[in-house]
């Protein structure tokens, strides 16, 4: 398995290619400066693609701080996402009991955020799945960066719509992410055929 560092370094390289190739495409007056601008602020992005596979991993830091970090994260869009349709869920309620939703509403919004981040931290480490298997995968990498521009879409929709800027931002960041997990992916490859080089190689002398 390579290590943290390693594909940290591999994500910074990946998001430069990304951010060089949009800028030439600039440069060359095939795109405006909002996408170039869009790429070069999803840095956090791409990192998070590259490191996200190793969450199944119990030794590694994506897994240790993903125990404290993605409780907070889960949460913390539990409760925007409950802010910005309070209204709609203080409706709900004023209907349902008849009497004002305002208070109720909050406590609701309040109760998922906070149910979000027991769930989380409780399921967290009980579904974590064996080392290089299920987030190791190309398809999850997939689903994961298309979650990622759905919350995305949903923290910067005005009301509950979605207009271009922000399906361009959540598309942005989603590539970004996904381009990190392929880094990801790439970097084991490479180590994976470099181990087993040396272990022929060790191997041959062995036997010599």
């Amino acid at each position: 398995m390579s290590g943290f560092e390693t594909h940290l370094r591999w994500g910074l390289a990946t998001h430069a290619v990304l951010v060089a190739a949009t800028a030439s495409a600039y440069l060359l007056g095939a795109c405006s400066l909002g996408p170039l601008a869009l790429v070069c602020v999803s840095l956090p992005a791409t990192l998070a693609g590259a490191l996200f596979p190793d969450l199944d991993h119990p030794a590694s830091i994506p897994h240790r701080y993903g125990a404290d970090v993605c409780p907070v994260l889960v949460a913390a869009v539990a409760l925007v996402v409950g802010l910005r349709y309070r209204p709609a869920i203080a409706a709900t309620v004023t209907r349902a009991t008849g009497r004002p939703g305002a208070f109720l509403g909050g406590v609701v919004v309040a109760s998922l955020a906070w149910g979000a981040w027991v769930g989380t931290r409780r399921l967290f480490p009980v579904l974590r799945p064996t080392h290089r298997t299920v987030t190791h995968r190309l398809s999850t990498g997939v689903v994961v960066a298309l979650c990622v521009g759905a919350v995305v879409s949903l923290l910067l929709g005005t009301d509950g719509s979605v207009g271009a800027p922000v399906r361009a931002v959540a598309l942005t960041e989603s590539a970004a992410f996904l381009l990190g997990f392929l880094s990801h992916l790439g970097a084991d490859g490479l180590h994976r055929e470099y181990s087993g080089r040396v272990r022929a190689l060790v191997s041959q002398r062995g036997d010599a």
